[in-house]
């Protein structure tokens, strides 16, 4: 809001003035701004180390039970007549594999009919179809008693398809085929005429292909299932059939120590980006001004001293392993972790239990350092949690103060404009004054 004219008696720029008055006045808010900038930062900051240590968490829960830590893989020579894949609980071992005979669904052909979609070329009646254990009940009519409309009327039945096929024959050239969608022998396909009685022609169907159940051989011993994929033969292997062999082939499942170290490894890179995160963000230089938003912050220095403490204490889960560093991971000057390939490889060839009991037992390592995440991330009472919240309400406060603020700064400068524009009224009547007198003064001279 503006009062009189800037300056038009007194000469000063009083516009300029108020100006300065009234940015000296909004120093406080100003401070407050960046209070809310630096806060914001700070929030930031601590949201990244809890992101982190959810990363962190994730990936000690992936191989924390012993069936997920104990990778194992399955070698055999490139092959399509068949796929080996290991899951939790993999056996190790030898396994001569052989594949006698795919399962396969049941095909059903008609014999062949001049006509395909005129009504009256088939006998009406019931027509029983049992597929499986499942019988359903077709009834032909006036209506439905072509052959097209009969395929309609099976296909609509659950596990069956049909259709009519064109052979291109002379003469009789259209078959009804039918065929189960699902692999097996119990999957059968019965068609029962008996209940067509009419005049027209009653089908005949030829099985063109029998519902069968794929059979291989484990180390000479038989084994069939209703399908092609073997998930329940052998105890974390999934063997999968496209082919038939002359003879077995031989398959080997062993520990898969390089997956079982990439699965440590990213537990590893997880902890390392807390640590690197921290460290970045708690950069100080006064010289160049620089300032981390984490620098001092005790709430994160005492997260990253009891993960320090974790990952260098002794664990008393093992016989001969008690200790990360004696397994190959051992920490650097930064804080941060390094895994020696050559020695964990040695820890895993030697002393395989020690170090899965290091990762997946209550007492060990990982189970300690989860715990400890837990009480810095829980969304109730997590540590860092609260500081997060204790950080956005003081967030909430300061911009409340800021709007605060904003009301004030208004009212003074209107204040000052306002005393300005009395001091240039009063002033003015001054100097009104003053020339009257001058000129009183000047006449009465005269």
């Amino acid at each position: 809001m503006s009062f009189g004219v800037d300056g038009i008696v007194s000469g000063m720029n009083t516009g300029a003035m108020v100006d300065a008055m009234v940015a000296v006045y909004s120093l406080p808010q100003k401070a407050l701004e960046q209070d809310i900038v630096d806060t914001e930062k700070k929030k930031q900051a601590v949201a990244g180390v809890m992101s982190r240590l959810d990363a962190l968490d994730e990936a000690i829960e992936s191989v924390e039970d012993e069936d997920d830590f104990k990778v194992y893989k399955a070698d055999y020579e490139d092959t399509d007549a068949f796929e080996v894949t290991t899951e939790n609980g993999a056996i190790p071992g030898n396994y001569a594999l052989q594949v006698n005979s795919l399962a396969t669904t049941e095909l059903e052909v008609s014999q062949g009919f001049d006509d395909k979609d005129s009504t009256g070329v088939l006998s009406k009646g019931t027509l029983t179809v049992t597929y499986g254990s499942t019988e359903t009940e077709i009834t032909i009519d006036d209506d439905n008693s072509s052959l097209s409309r009969l395929a309609s009327l099976i296909d609509d039945i659950d596990g069956l398809s049909a259709y009519v096929l064109n052979t291109g024959a002379d003469s009789e050239p259209y078959k009804l085929v039918i065929q189960g969608e699902d692999t097996g022998a119990d999957n059968t396909i019965e068609l029962d005429t008996s209940g067509l009685t009419s005049a027209g022609t009653v089908p005949s169907f030829t099985e063109s292909r029998a519902a069968s159940d794929a059979e291989i051989e484990i180390n000479g011993i038989t084994v069939t299932d209703s399908d092609n994929d073997f998930g329940d033969a052998i105890p974390g292997l999934e063997i999968e059939v496209y082919q038939t062999t002359d003879s077995a082939e031989n398959v080997t499942v062993s520990l898969d120590s390089d997956k079982i170290e990439s699965n440590v490894q990213s537990i590893i890179d997880a902890y390392n980006d807390v640590i690197k995160h921290v460290a970045k963000n708690q950069v100080y230089n006064s010289d160049l001004g620089i300032k981390g938003p984490l620098v001092g912050e005790t709430t994160v220095q005492r997260v990253l001293r009891r993960m320090q403490t974790i990952v260098s204490k002794e664990y008393s889960v093992g016989d001969d392993l008690n200790s990360l560093s004696v397994m190959g991971i051992k920490t650097g000057s930064d804080g941060t972790l390094t895994l020696t390939s050559s020695d964990f490889g040695d820890a895993l060839d030697d002393y395989l239990d020690d170090v899965v009991a290091m990762f997946t037992e209550d007492d060990g390592f990982a189970s300690d350092m989860r715990d400890q995440v837990d009480i810095y991330t829980d969304s109730v009472e997590g540590t860092l949690e609260s500081y997060k919240d204790s950080l956005e309400s003081r967030i909430s406060d300061l911009k409340d103060s800021v709007a605060s603020y904003d009301y004030r700064i208004n009212r003074y400068e209107e204040r000052l404009r306002q005393q300005f524009a009395s001091m240039e009224s009063m002033l003015g009547g001054m100097q009104g004054t003053s020339n009257y007198m001058a000129a009183y003064m000047n006449g009465s001279k005269k």
